[in-house]
């Protein structure tokens, strides 16, 4: 077996972070998620973080994502000389990039890193397009979940099927539960998984938001 063929396994690679993600931490839980925009591990230092970086990866238009990327210099308000490392750099479809910091909600305030961010976007306003924090108000267990729901369809991709759904779609009007698109298949695993990957390519799309994804209408979106 060689590199030319198209089954020969090749390991993700190690990640490309600033700093070294320990696993040992007595006051919050650490791990790695394989980063597919790169190929290479993504490590987290929280699980808020892992489940940012869930979301963040199932993402339509993220085309990369950078765990703690490389640090910025800038100077604080007594012009002392002050690094910074963001959680998270993600490059968008298009070009736009926007720099993240995961906080959690009742430590946002102390951590001053609203701040910094103010200062950072004005010592270096081309960083990123934007600087945002995202605590777990704006996380919630739902998108998680959902954004799960779509990675692991992503790995398990069946071209058949998806091209079976997009047939009985083009005769089809209006909106469907999740489930009539799944019961079209004689096997619900490949239902469920083809209408989960027409989600994620947006040629279907959620009517209602903040709900697990097969609890949802969908609307079709026809080619323009």
């Amino acid at each position: 077996m060689s590199n030319d063929n198209p089954n020969y396994f090749v390991p993700a690679g190690a990640s490309h972070a600033s700093r070294k993600v320990s696993l040992k931490s007595s006051v919050s839980n650490r791990g790695f998620l394989l980063n597919t925009t790169c190929d290479r591990w993504a490590g987290s230092e929280s699980t808020l973080e892992t489940d940012f970086l869930s979301v963040a990866l199932a993402h339509p238009k993220a085309v990369l994502i950078q765990e703690q990327p490389k640090p910025v210099i800038f100077f604080d308000e007594e012009g002392n000389r002050r690094t910074h490392t963001f959680d998270f750099h993600v490059q968008f479809r298009g070009g736009r990039t926007i720099a993240y910091d995961i906080k959690p909600e009742k430590r946002l305030v102390r951590s001053g890193i609203e701040a910094d961010h103010r200062l950072i976007r004005q010592q270096h306003p081309t960083y990123a397009d934007k600087i945002v924090v995202r605590t777990d108000r704006q996380i919630s267990r739902v998108q998680v979940r959902n954004s799960t729901l779509i990675r692991r369809a992503r790995q398990l991709r069946d071209e058949e099927a998806i091209e079976k759904l997009r047939q009985h779609l083009a005769s089809m009007h209006g909106f469907f539960p999740f489930a009539s698109l799944v019961a079209l298949f004689d096997l619900e695993a490949d239902g469920f998984n083809a209408v989960l990957n027409l989600i994620d390519m947006q040629e279907l799309k959620p009517v209602t938001r903040r709900r697990p994804l097969e609890e949802t209408e969908l609307e079709i979106c026809k080619a323009a």
